[in-house]
């Protein structure tokens, strides 16, 4: 089969190219970047240069595939013009969505939302038909982009909206800091409520992509893909904790100290504050729960996120070591190790 993946060189979108490509199918990717789509086409991939605003590009991308990934996006980032995200996650939709509509034979548009189009949600589960309530300029876009697609489902187009939770991995280098922080000890929970996160390993999300893109019961839905139970902000330092070999964080941050920390670092230039140990985007991440219902995925597509907490994350913190993120592990480690592999 021919697909297309659209954000091929980001962490879901490189995982899942490499998946499909060990399985046989012909994988085209859209890139802007040649070098950095170079290791995919030397594991077979065909490459199209281009921006997913870039109709041309995009007309002769998805000429002749059969299910398109549309996977590009531009995760939130303090101090990026709210412009850009909606140059890429709306426009870009928009002109996906135009040339897969003239395209003969396309059986499946699985397009990457996240759960992020809704907020906070607290500590209850949300399902796929919780109120929209974005949050910043990121969760907002792709709440437009989303609503692009529903469109086009409800005229009959075969899409797929997928939501993933908080992916980890090998290859994901947004978790990298929170690592780094509790092996270096200086992450502490803040305030006194109980803050949950609902993450999902790398390879569980790709299967659950997979299966979007082949199953006929996914066509004109939309899943909350994410692990089969959320966990504690304390869970889930603790578990890294063992990982790393350190001792789990102890204590709390007070609630107002770590506001004033966030605003002051808010005030630095863009430049420092991608290092600032808090800003107002962490705060909001670090004490609010957001956790989803998994229900549907698993009624609809047969899915559950298999890989325990524990492997994944000795697999995440393996992974940073082996490319010199983080500190090579201490001999004490090595059985660790050999256990998760």
């Amino acid at each position: 089969m021919r697909v297309l993946i659209t954000g091929a060189t980001g962490f879901l979108g490189t995982a899942l190219a490499r998946r499909l490509l060990d399985e046989g199918d012909e994988v085209r990717v859209l890139a802007r970047s040649r070098s950095k789509a170079a290791p995919l086409v030397a594991r077979g991939a065909e490459l199209i240069e281009g921006d997913v605003t870039d109709a041309a590009a995009v007309r002769a991308a998805v000429a002749g595939v059969a299910v398109v990934y549309h996977l590009a996006g531009k995760l939130y980032v303090s101090g990026v013009p709210a412009s850009e995200y909606q140059r890429i996650h709306v426009e870009g939709t928009r002109t996906m969505l135009a040339a897969c509509r003239a395209q003969r034979g396309l059986t499946r548009f699985v397009h990457c939302g996240t759960t992020g189009v809704l907020g906070a949600t607290g500590a209850t589960p949300a399902a796929e038909v919780a109120p929209y309530a974005p949050t910043n300029a990121y969760e907002a876009t792709k709440r437009d982009a989303e609503v692009l697609v529903r469109e086009e489902a409800w005229n009959g187009f075969p899409a797929v909206i997928v939501r993933p939770g908080l992916v980890y991995g090998p290859g994901d280098l947004h978790l990298l800091g929170f690592f780094k922080a509790i092996q270096r000890r200086l992450f502490r929970p803040i305030g006194r409520e109980t803050v949950w996160f609902h993450p999902i390993y790398v390879d569980d999300m790709i299967e659950a992509f997979v299966r979007c893109g082949s199953d006929p019961r996914a066509v004109g839905e939309c899943f909350h893909i994410a692990g089969r139970e959320p966990v504690t902000i304390d869970t889930l330092a603790a578990t890294i904790a063992g990982a790393l070999d350190v001792p789990p964080p102890r204590g709390h941050i007070p609630l107002p100290a770590a506001r004033a920390v966030a605003t002051a670092c808010d005030a630095l230039p863009a430049r420092l504050r991608q290092s600032a140990p808090l800003t107002s985007s962490r705060l909001d991440f670090l004490t609010h729960s957001r956790v989803y219902s998994v229900a549907k995925a698993r009624e609809r597509l047969d899915f559950s996120a298999d890989t325990p907490l524990a492997v994944g994350i000795g697999r995440a913190a393996d992974w940073y070591r082996a490319e010199g993120y983080l500190p090579p592990a201490r001999v004490s480690e090595a059985p660790q190790a050999l256990a998760r592999s």
